[in-house]
């Protein structure tokens, strides 16, 4: 469960996979890692079974089983794993980041009801930390006080889209729970009368694209500069990424208090 992600100590993944088409596939470090470890970790899945059955019809059925799981995770199709569901959680506070391999999005609407949410609430101590592109999902679910709901800004919004409207919508919903913004990874910089309100926002984050893909975006100074004048102007925390080292010369990794 340990992880390189910096804000939080601890990942789990209950499920993996997102139903985004759009260009987010072209840096999608989940996707990436879901193309190198599907097969390793579809035979995880059933690895209790495997040493039992060793032949025949029974053996058929168990190789079709991880062969059909093996073809979700290596397509990225959303898909729960049980055995990444059932991981023990460390018995002193940890910040815990849900879902770094999906989009809950595109969660069964079940997952988050009856299996999700009940758990985090066995887990008092814990803080989960939650982040999706769509925002307006947040509406659907009652989260208990100990979770942080984010939502992930990569570069303003074209013409008709609504995504801004989302964002504040997002803003007056799950009054509750702490509200963060995550602009990882910036690709643009952000205008004010889109991304850049921060009312109302309790944390900020900002990340660089990482890998080596062709066309990778690396931020300008003055597009970080925006948001960490804007975060200071309104007393926000705000968390810098190792990726920005190179670009921006101070280094700030903030953590806001708990509501």
């Amino acid at each position: 469960m340990k992880n390189k992600i910096g804000w939080c100590n601890t990942t789990w993944n209950p499920v993996w996979g997102c139903n985004n088409r759009d260009e987010c596939k072209k840096y999608c470090y989940a996707r990436i890692f879901a193309k190198r470890f599907w097969r390793s970790k579809a035979k995880s899945e059933y690895k209790d079974y495997i040493c039992e059955v060793e032949e025949g019809e029974d053996a058929y059925d168990l190789m079709r089983l991880i062969r059909d799981l093996g073809d979700r995770l290596r397509f990225f199709i959303p898909t729960f794993i049980h055995s990444n569901f059932e991981k023990p959680f460390p018995k002193k506070p940890q910040r815990i980041f849900i879902g770094s391999m999906s989009e809950i999005a595109h969660w069964e609407k079940r997952w988050m009801e009856d299996l999700i949410l009940d758990k985090i609430k066995e887990y008092p101590q814990h803080t989960f930390i939650f982040l999706t592109k769509y925002p307006s999902i947040y509406r659907q679910y009652d989260f208990p006080e100990n979770c942080w709901l984010g939502v992930t800004i990569t570069k303003n919004p074209k013409d008709g889209e609504s995504g801004r409207w989302d964002y504040y919508e997002y803003k007056q919903h799950n009054k509750g729970n702490l509200k963060f913004v995550c602009y990882e990874p910036l690709l643009m910089q952000m205008q004010l009368i889109y991304y850049l309100n921060l009312e109302g926002i309790d944390w900020v984050i900002v990340g660089a694209e990482t890998g080596k893909r062709k066309g990778k975006v690396i931020p300008k100074k003055a597009w970080i500069e925006d948001i960490v004048d804007s975060c200071r102007k309104r007393g926000i925390p705000i968390y810098l990424k190792d990726s920005l080292k190179e670009i921006y010369p101070e280094e700030i990794k903030m953590f806001p208090e708990e509501k």
